[in-house]
């Protein structure tokens, strides 16, 4: 039986019940945890829009090569965060600062529902596959 995927924590991690994904998912709260304290929240942003794009880059890789039933509905989702990301950027170099501080009080909620919903699906689908999770464990490590 696998854990829920919310989990207990101010920023909301959420574990799937596979491990290289939950490994993102670790990453990922770390940096919004991170964006969320004073310092350099220009250079913060730029590595949470880094991250997501690899965070996306690969779960996307591991519907395609599964045959993930939901994936066009999943992806969508991946680009409408990864757009709001780029907004965030585009306008916090404008000037706004308070946008990331907006970003990292709404992410939060937002991941919790795609967490539960897109990502918890994939990770009962991927580990219903045979050897994704070696070779996914694999993918991460030299990612």
């Amino acid at each position: 039986m696998t854990k829920p995927a919310q989990e207990a924590s101010d920023f909301g991690y959420f574990e799937v019940g596979f491990e290289p994904m939950d490994a993102i998912h670790r990453e990922f709260h770390d940096l919004l945890e991170s964006l969320a304290q004073p310092g350099d929240q220009g250079e913060k942003l730029l590595a949470l829009h880094a991250h997501l794009l690899d965070h996306c880059a690969q779960e996307e890789r591991w519907m395609r090569e599964s045959g993930f039933p939901s994936c066009e509905c999943h992806q969508r989702e991946h680009e409408m965060l990864l757009e709001v990301v780029a907004e965030v950027r585009r306008r916090f170099d404008a000037g706004d600062s308070e946008i990331v501080q907006r970003l990292a009080q709404e992410l939060p909620e937002w991941f919790a529902v795609h967490a539960n919903a897109m990502d918890a699906a994939l990770a009962v689908h991927l580990r219903n596959q045979p050897g994704t999770g070696q070779r996914a464990t694999a993918e991460t490590a030299t990612a």
